[in-house]
Protein backbone atom coordinates (compact mmCIF):
# COMPACT_ATOMS: atom_id res chain seq x y z
CA UNK A 1 0.00 0.00 0.00
CA UNK A 2 1.17 3.20 -0.99
CA UNK A 3 2.32 5.71 1.65
CA UNK A 4 0.44 8.58 2.21
CA UNK A 5 3.59 10.95 1.69
CA UNK A 6 5.47 9.03 -0.76
CA UNK A 7 4.82 10.22 -4.78
CA UNK A 8 4.78 8.44 -7.78
CA UNK A 9 7.55 10.30 -10.17
CA UNK A 10 8.08 9.75 -13.75
CA UNK A 11 10.75 11.86 -15.27
CA UNK A 12 11.10 12.16 -18.85
CA UNK A 13 14.25 12.71 -20.65
CA UNK A 14 15.86 11.38 -23.67
CA UNK A 15 19.30 11.67 -22.50
CA UNK A 16 19.06 10.46 -18.70
CA UNK A 17 22.03 8.03 -18.29
CA UNK A 18 22.64 5.95 -15.32
CA UNK A 19 26.44 5.41 -14.68
CA UNK A 20 26.29 1.90 -15.80
CA UNK A 21 25.80 2.44 -19.07
CA UNK A 22 27.48 5.84 -19.59
CA UNK A 23 28.16 9.29 -18.06
CA UNK A 24 25.78 9.47 -15.19
CA UNK A 25 23.45 12.03 -15.32
CA UNK A 26 21.43 13.94 -12.77
CA UNK A 27 18.32 12.37 -12.74
CA UNK A 28 19.71 8.94 -11.61
CA UNK A 29 21.18 10.83 -8.99
CA UNK A 30 17.96 12.55 -7.62
CA UNK A 31 15.72 9.26 -8.58
CA UNK A 32 18.04 7.26 -5.77
CA UNK A 33 17.87 10.11 -3.26
CA UNK A 34 13.63 10.13 -4.09
CA UNK A 35 13.33 6.47 -4.08
CA UNK A 36 15.52 6.88 -0.30
CA UNK A 37 13.17 8.58 0.98
CA UNK A 38 9.70 6.30 0.29
CA UNK A 39 8.78 7.66 -3.61
CA UNK A 40 8.89 5.18 -6.29
CA UNK A 41 10.26 6.59 -9.73
CA UNK A 42 9.98 6.04 -13.16
CA UNK A 43 12.82 7.06 -15.66
CA UNK A 44 11.51 7.30 -19.31
CA UNK A 45 14.92 7.34 -21.62
CA UNK A 46 16.18 6.59 -24.95
CA UNK A 47 18.51 4.22 -26.18
CA UNK A 48 20.20 6.49 -28.63
CA UNK A 49 22.61 9.26 -27.43
CA UNK A 50 25.10 10.03 -30.24
CA UNK A 51 27.79 10.36 -28.10
CA UNK A 52 27.90 6.52 -27.23
CA UNK A 53 27.27 3.24 -28.30
CA UNK A 54 26.96 1.10 -24.76
CA UNK A 55 23.05 2.00 -24.30
CA UNK A 56 20.98 -1.16 -24.18
CA UNK A 57 20.10 -2.80 -27.57
CA UNK A 58 17.01 -4.69 -27.65
CA UNK A 59 13.98 -6.00 -29.71
CA UNK A 60 10.49 -4.28 -29.58
CA UNK A 61 9.35 -0.86 -27.97
CA UNK A 62 11.06 -1.06 -24.83
CA UNK A 63 13.11 -2.43 -21.96
CA UNK A 64 12.17 -2.17 -18.36
CA UNK A 65 15.21 -2.21 -15.92
CA UNK A 66 15.85 -1.71 -12.30
CA UNK A 67 18.81 0.50 -11.44
CA UNK A 68 19.37 1.32 -8.11
CA UNK A 69 15.56 1.14 -7.29
CA UNK A 70 14.33 3.21 -10.05
CA UNK A 71 12.44 1.98 -12.68
CA UNK A 72 14.36 2.56 -16.42
CA UNK A 73 12.04 2.35 -19.00
CA UNK A 74 14.73 2.06 -22.15
CA UNK A 75 12.52 3.43 -25.14
CA UNK A 76 13.58 1.94 -28.80
CA UNK A 77 14.53 4.89 -30.44
CA UNK A 78 15.85 5.76 -33.90
CA UNK A 79 20.00 6.02 -33.84
CA UNK A 80 21.22 9.55 -34.62
CA UNK A 81 25.23 9.12 -35.05
CA UNK A 82 25.74 13.02 -34.66
CA UNK A 83 25.17 16.22 -32.75
CA UNK A 84 23.31 18.02 -34.99
CA UNK A 85 21.36 17.72 -37.94
CA UNK A 86 18.19 16.05 -39.51
CA UNK A 87 18.74 12.26 -38.02
CA UNK A 88 18.64 13.83 -34.84
CA UNK A 89 15.20 16.18 -34.86
CA UNK A 90 13.86 12.62 -35.87
CA UNK A 91 14.99 10.93 -33.15
CA UNK A 92 13.61 13.22 -30.70
CA UNK A 93 10.22 13.07 -32.12
CA UNK A 94 10.45 9.01 -32.26
CA UNK A 95 11.82 9.38 -28.94
CA UNK A 96 8.20 11.20 -27.71
CA UNK A 97 6.31 8.93 -30.05
CA UNK A 98 7.40 6.31 -28.24
CA UNK A 99 6.84 7.89 -24.39
CA UNK A 100 2.94 7.99 -25.51
CA UNK A 101 2.49 5.23 -27.05
CA UNK A 102 4.44 2.40 -24.88
CA UNK A 103 2.33 0.48 -22.60
CA UNK A 104 2.03 1.62 -19.07
CA UNK A 105 -0.66 -0.69 -17.79
CA UNK A 106 1.60 -2.20 -14.83
CA UNK A 107 3.06 1.20 -14.15
CA UNK A 108 1.55 3.18 -10.98
CA UNK A 109 0.05 6.48 -12.04
CA UNK A 110 1.73 8.86 -11.56
CA UNK A 111 1.48 12.26 -8.91
CA UNK A 112 3.95 13.98 -10.44
CA UNK A 113 5.55 14.25 -14.13
CA UNK A 114 8.77 15.88 -14.64
CA UNK A 115 10.21 16.96 -18.07
CA UNK A 116 14.23 17.33 -18.20
CA UNK A 117 15.34 19.21 -21.53
CA UNK A 118 16.69 18.12 -23.85
CA UNK A 119 14.90 17.27 -25.64
CA UNK A 120 12.60 20.29 -25.63
CA UNK A 121 10.04 17.93 -27.53
CA UNK A 122 9.56 16.55 -24.34
CA UNK A 123 7.04 19.81 -23.23
CA UNK A 124 4.60 18.11 -25.60
CA UNK A 125 4.44 14.74 -24.20
CA UNK A 126 5.02 16.02 -20.84
CA UNK A 127 1.66 17.53 -21.10
CA UNK A 128 -0.43 15.05 -22.37
CA UNK A 129 0.75 12.64 -19.68
CA UNK A 130 -0.07 15.01 -17.14
CA UNK A 131 -3.50 15.80 -18.69
CA UNK A 132 -4.36 12.66 -19.03
CA UNK A 133 -3.36 11.13 -15.16
CA UNK A 134 -3.81 14.23 -13.53
CA UNK A 135 -0.54 14.77 -12.18
CA UNK A 136 1.55 17.75 -11.26
CA UNK A 137 3.43 19.20 -14.64
CA UNK A 138 7.54 19.89 -13.66
CA UNK A 139 9.80 21.18 -16.94
CA UNK A 140 12.94 21.68 -16.02
CA UNK A 141 15.54 23.17 -18.12
CA UNK A 142 19.26 22.27 -18.22
CA UNK A 143 19.69 24.22 -21.72
CA UNK A 144 17.73 27.07 -22.83
CA UNK A 145 16.42 26.05 -26.41
CA UNK A 146 16.03 27.46 -28.84
CA UNK A 147 17.92 30.24 -27.20
CA UNK A 148 21.24 28.41 -27.15
CA UNK A 149 21.09 27.07 -31.03
CA UNK A 150 20.62 30.73 -32.13
CA UNK A 151 23.40 31.97 -30.31
CA UNK A 152 25.61 28.95 -30.11
CA UNK A 153 24.44 26.93 -33.34
CA UNK A 154 24.16 30.67 -34.77
CA UNK A 155 20.68 29.40 -36.57
CA UNK A 156 18.35 31.88 -37.54
CA UNK A 157 15.36 32.86 -34.65
CA UNK A 158 13.12 32.70 -37.91
CA UNK A 159 13.91 29.22 -39.15
CA UNK A 160 10.97 27.41 -39.32
CA UNK A 161 12.25 24.48 -36.67
CA UNK A 162 13.81 27.54 -34.49
CA UNK A 163 10.17 29.19 -34.26
CA UNK A 164 8.43 25.65 -33.79
CA UNK A 165 10.55 25.12 -30.88
CA UNK A 166 10.25 28.78 -29.39
CA UNK A 167 6.26 27.92 -29.82
CA UNK A 168 7.06 24.41 -27.56
CA UNK A 169 9.15 26.75 -24.82
CA UNK A 170 6.49 29.38 -24.48
CA UNK A 171 4.13 26.72 -23.94
CA UNK A 172 6.07 24.61 -21.13
CA UNK A 173 6.89 27.73 -19.57
CA UNK A 174 2.72 28.82 -19.28
CA UNK A 175 1.88 25.26 -18.60
CA UNK A 176 4.09 24.09 -16.06
CA UNK A 177 3.11 24.17 -12.69
CA UNK A 178 6.76 24.39 -11.40
CA UNK A 179 10.10 25.74 -13.79
CA UNK A 180 12.88 24.16 -12.60
CA UNK A 181 16.72 25.75 -13.88
CA UNK A 182 19.81 24.49 -13.37
CA UNK A 183 20.91 27.88 -13.99
CA UNK A 184 20.14 30.63 -11.06
CA UNK A 185 18.83 33.28 -13.19
CA UNK A 186 16.48 31.41 -15.30
CA UNK A 187 13.65 33.65 -14.53
CA UNK A 188 14.44 36.64 -15.69
CA UNK A 189 14.53 34.73 -19.56
CA UNK A 190 11.37 32.80 -18.28
CA UNK A 191 9.87 36.83 -18.04
CA UNK A 192 11.02 37.58 -21.38
CA UNK A 193 8.82 35.06 -22.66
CA UNK A 194 5.67 34.84 -21.45
CA UNK A 195 3.59 37.53 -18.95
CA UNK A 196 2.36 34.64 -16.86
CA UNK A 197 3.82 31.52 -15.03
CA UNK A 198 3.46 29.97 -11.56
CA UNK A 199 6.83 29.15 -10.39
CA UNK A 200 10.47 29.19 -11.73
CA UNK A 201 13.55 27.44 -9.37
CA UNK A 202 16.97 26.82 -9.78
CA UNK A 203 17.86 23.65 -8.16
CA UNK A 204 21.37 23.43 -9.43
CA UNK A 205 23.78 20.66 -10.38
CA UNK A 206 25.11 18.46 -8.19
CA UNK A 207 27.42 16.19 -6.65
CA UNK A 208 27.47 12.72 -6.14
CA UNK A 209 29.70 11.81 -3.44
CA UNK A 210 29.91 7.85 -4.03
CA UNK A 211 31.40 8.76 -7.14
CA UNK A 212 34.63 9.82 -5.06
CA UNK A 213 34.66 6.97 -2.61
CA UNK A 214 36.66 4.74 -4.64
CA UNK A 215 39.41 6.97 -5.84
CA UNK A 216 41.37 6.17 -8.99
CA UNK A 217 44.83 7.10 -9.58
CA UNK A 218 46.64 7.86 -12.56
CA UNK A 219 49.76 5.83 -13.97
CA UNK A 220 52.59 6.47 -13.11
CA UNK A 221 53.57 7.03 -16.32
CA UNK A 222 51.08 9.61 -17.19
CA UNK A 223 52.17 11.32 -14.47
CA UNK A 224 55.49 11.62 -15.52
CA UNK A 225 55.09 12.32 -18.51
CA UNK A 226 52.85 15.01 -17.57
CA UNK A 227 54.01 16.68 -14.10
CA UNK A 228 57.66 15.51 -13.55
CA UNK A 229 59.39 18.17 -16.04
CA UNK A 230 56.98 21.38 -14.49
CA UNK A 231 57.33 19.97 -10.79
CA UNK A 232 57.09 23.36 -8.60
CA UNK A 233 55.77 25.65 -11.28
CA UNK A 234 52.28 27.01 -11.16
CA UNK A 235 49.95 25.51 -13.31
CA UNK A 236 46.76 26.81 -14.66
CA UNK A 237 44.48 23.83 -15.95
CA UNK A 238 41.47 23.36 -18.40
CA UNK A 239 39.95 20.30 -18.18
CA UNK A 240 36.78 19.86 -20.82
CA UNK A 241 35.56 19.85 -24.27
CA UNK A 242 37.69 22.01 -26.50
CA UNK A 243 34.68 23.70 -29.02
CA UNK A 244 33.34 26.76 -30.06
CA UNK A 245 31.00 26.35 -26.93
CA UNK A 246 33.94 26.44 -24.56
CA UNK A 247 36.14 28.97 -25.70
CA UNK A 248 39.81 28.50 -24.47
CA UNK A 249 41.04 30.90 -26.86
CA UNK A 250 41.58 33.64 -24.56
CA UNK A 251 43.51 31.38 -21.89
CA UNK A 252 46.14 30.61 -25.07
CA UNK A 253 46.49 33.99 -25.40
CA UNK A 254 47.18 35.15 -21.85
CA UNK A 255 49.83 32.12 -22.07
CA UNK A 256 51.41 33.70 -24.31
CA UNK A 257 51.36 37.17 -22.91
CA UNK A 258 52.52 35.36 -20.17
CA UNK A 259 55.09 33.05 -21.90
CA UNK A 260 58.40 34.92 -20.15
CA UNK A 261 56.99 33.39 -17.05
CA UNK A 262 59.20 30.61 -16.85
CA UNK A 263 57.30 29.81 -13.32
CA UNK A 264 53.54 29.51 -15.09
CA UNK A 265 52.40 26.32 -16.95
CA UNK A 266 49.50 25.78 -18.69
CA UNK A 267 47.98 22.54 -19.17
CA UNK A 268 44.25 21.56 -21.14
CA UNK A 269 43.07 18.39 -21.02
CA UNK A 270 40.08 17.60 -23.29
CA UNK A 271 39.02 17.08 -27.07
CA UNK A 272 36.93 18.73 -29.50
CA UNK A 273 36.11 20.49 -32.99
CA UNK A 274 38.89 23.39 -31.88
CA UNK A 275 41.77 21.49 -30.38
CA UNK A 276 43.86 20.54 -33.17
CA UNK A 277 43.66 24.12 -34.92
CA UNK A 278 44.30 26.00 -31.80
CA UNK A 279 47.19 23.13 -31.13
CA UNK A 280 48.65 24.41 -34.05
CA UNK A 281 48.36 27.63 -33.97
CA UNK A 282 50.23 28.09 -30.35
CA UNK A 283 52.55 25.10 -31.45
CA UNK A 284 55.77 28.16 -30.30
CA UNK A 285 54.43 28.72 -26.88
CA UNK A 286 56.44 26.16 -24.61
CA UNK A 287 54.61 27.04 -21.83
CA UNK A 288 51.32 25.29 -22.84
CA UNK A 289 50.57 21.67 -23.14
CA UNK A 290 47.74 19.95 -24.75
CA UNK A 291 46.73 16.23 -22.90
CA UNK A 292 44.49 13.86 -24.25
CA UNK A 293 40.77 13.12 -22.28
CA UNK A 294 40.96 10.50 -19.81
CA UNK A 295 38.27 9.18 -18.07
CA UNK A 296 35.81 10.97 -15.30
CA UNK A 297 37.09 8.73 -12.78
CA UNK A 298 40.71 10.10 -13.10
CA UNK A 299 40.00 13.64 -13.42
CA UNK A 300 40.14 14.26 -9.51
CA UNK A 301 43.45 12.43 -9.14
CA UNK A 302 44.45 14.75 -12.31
CA UNK A 303 43.21 18.55 -10.30
CA UNK A 304 45.23 17.43 -7.37
CA UNK A 305 48.63 18.00 -9.12
CA UNK A 306 47.34 21.69 -10.91
CA UNK A 307 47.63 25.15 -8.97
CA UNK A 308 44.13 26.72 -10.13
CA UNK A 309 41.66 25.82 -12.79
CA UNK A 310 39.93 28.14 -15.97
CA UNK A 311 36.81 28.27 -17.33
CA UNK A 312 34.96 30.47 -19.97
CA UNK A 313 31.77 31.09 -21.74
CA UNK A 314 31.12 33.39 -23.93
CA UNK A 315 27.43 34.23 -25.10
CA UNK A 316 23.79 36.19 -23.81
CA UNK A 317 22.75 33.11 -22.19
CA UNK A 318 24.92 34.11 -19.48
CA UNK A 319 23.16 36.46 -18.20
CA UNK A 320 20.61 33.93 -16.87
CA UNK A 321 23.95 32.40 -14.86
CA UNK A 322 25.71 28.90 -15.06
CA UNK A 323 25.80 25.47 -13.14
CA UNK A 324 28.70 24.16 -14.63
CA UNK A 325 29.45 20.37 -14.03
CA UNK A 326 33.47 21.54 -14.50
CA UNK A 327 32.62 23.91 -11.48
CA UNK A 328 31.80 21.00 -9.45
CA UNK A 329 34.61 19.05 -10.39
CA UNK A 330 37.03 21.83 -9.58
CA UNK A 331 35.78 22.79 -6.54
CA UNK A 332 35.54 19.12 -5.21
CA UNK A 333 39.12 18.75 -5.78
CA UNK A 334 39.60 22.37 -4.12
CA UNK A 335 41.05 24.56 -6.64
CA UNK A 336 40.26 27.88 -6.69
CA UNK A 337 38.64 29.02 -10.55
CA UNK A 338 39.72 31.74 -12.32
CA UNK A 339 36.62 32.33 -15.09
CA UNK A 340 36.02 34.28 -17.86
CA UNK A 341 32.83 35.47 -17.98
CA UNK A 342 30.73 38.40 -18.17
CA UNK A 343 27.13 37.29 -17.48
CA UNK A 344 25.02 36.48 -13.82
CA UNK A 345 27.91 35.21 -11.43
CA UNK A 346 27.55 32.81 -8.72
CA UNK A 347 29.19 29.89 -6.53
CA UNK A 348 32.48 30.93 -7.30
CA UNK A 349 31.75 34.54 -6.03
CA UNK A 350 29.46 33.22 -3.49
CA UNK A 351 31.99 31.27 -1.01
CA UNK A 352 35.35 33.59 -2.65
CA UNK A 353 36.78 30.31 -4.12
CA UNK A 354 37.77 31.86 -7.22
CA UNK A 355 37.25 35.15 -9.67
CA UNK A 356 35.28 36.21 -12.46
CA UNK A 357 37.45 38.62 -15.35
CA UNK A 358 35.57 40.12 -18.23
CA UNK A 359 35.52 37.84 -21.00
CA UNK A 360 37.45 39.02 -24.04
CA UNK A 361 40.19 40.80 -21.86
CA UNK A 362 43.30 38.29 -22.33
CA UNK A 363 45.47 40.99 -20.54
CA UNK A 364 43.58 41.00 -17.34
CA UNK A 365 43.49 37.23 -17.45
CA UNK A 366 46.82 37.16 -17.68
CA UNK A 367 47.39 39.89 -14.38
CA UNK A 368 44.61 37.39 -12.65
CA UNK A 369 46.68 34.59 -13.41
CA UNK A 370 50.00 36.43 -12.05
CA UNK A 371 48.02 37.34 -8.93
CA UNK A 372 47.40 33.59 -8.10
CA UNK A 373 50.59 32.92 -8.66
CA UNK A 374 51.77 35.41 -6.18
CA UNK A 375 49.67 34.19 -3.76
CA UNK A 376 50.95 32.46 -0.37
CA UNK A 377 50.66 28.83 -0.55
CA UNK A 378 48.22 28.69 2.43
CA UNK A 379 45.73 31.44 1.39
CA UNK A 380 45.38 29.54 -1.66
CA UNK A 381 44.32 26.29 -0.49
CA UNK A 382 42.25 28.15 1.88
CA UNK A 383 40.08 29.28 -1.10
CA UNK A 384 40.49 26.36 -2.79
CA UNK A 385 38.64 24.30 0.65
CA UNK A 386 35.88 27.25 0.50
CA UNK A 387 35.28 25.74 -2.79
CA UNK A 388 35.05 22.24 -1.30
CA UNK A 389 33.12 22.65 1.72
CA UNK A 390 30.28 24.33 -0.63
CA UNK A 391 30.10 22.03 -2.95
CA UNK A 392 29.94 19.17 -0.37
CA UNK A 393 27.17 21.12 2.11
CA UNK A 394 25.02 22.92 -0.72
CA UNK A 395 25.92 21.06 -3.90
CA UNK A 396 24.95 17.19 -2.54
CA UNK A 397 22.20 15.39 -4.65
CA UNK A 398 20.67 13.93 -0.78
CA UNK A 399 19.84 17.91 -0.22
CA UNK A 400 19.16 19.40 -3.80
CA UNK A 401 16.67 16.32 -4.04
CA UNK A 402 14.56 17.70 -0.72
CA UNK A 403 14.62 21.26 -2.13
CA UNK A 404 13.02 19.06 -5.25
CA UNK A 405 10.49 17.15 -3.74
CA UNK A 406 8.94 20.05 -1.86
CA UNK A 407 8.54 21.22 -5.55
CA UNK A 408 6.31 18.19 -5.75
CA UNK A 409 3.47 19.16 -2.80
Amino acid sequence: MKNLDSKVIWLICKYASPIKYYFGTRHFYLGEEWVKKGNKVYIFTSNSNHLTKSLPSFKGKSFKEDINGIDTIWLNTFKSKTNNGFSRIVSWFHFEWQVLTVSKKKFHKPDVIIVSSLSLLSVVSGLILSKRYKAKFILEIRDIWPLSIIELGHYSKWHPFILFLSWVEKLGYKKADVIVGTMPNLEEHVKNKIKSYKKVVCVPQGINLDFYKNKSFLSDHFMDEVFTKIKGKFIVAYIGTINPNNPIDLLLEAAEILKKRTDIFFLILGDGSRRNFLKVKYSNLNNVKFIDPINKSLVNHFLQNVSVCFDSLDSSIAKYGLSRNKWIDYMYAAKPIICSFSGFQSMINEVNAGSFVPYGDAKALAMEIEKYAAMDKIDLQRMGQRGHDYIISNRNFSKLALDYLKLMD
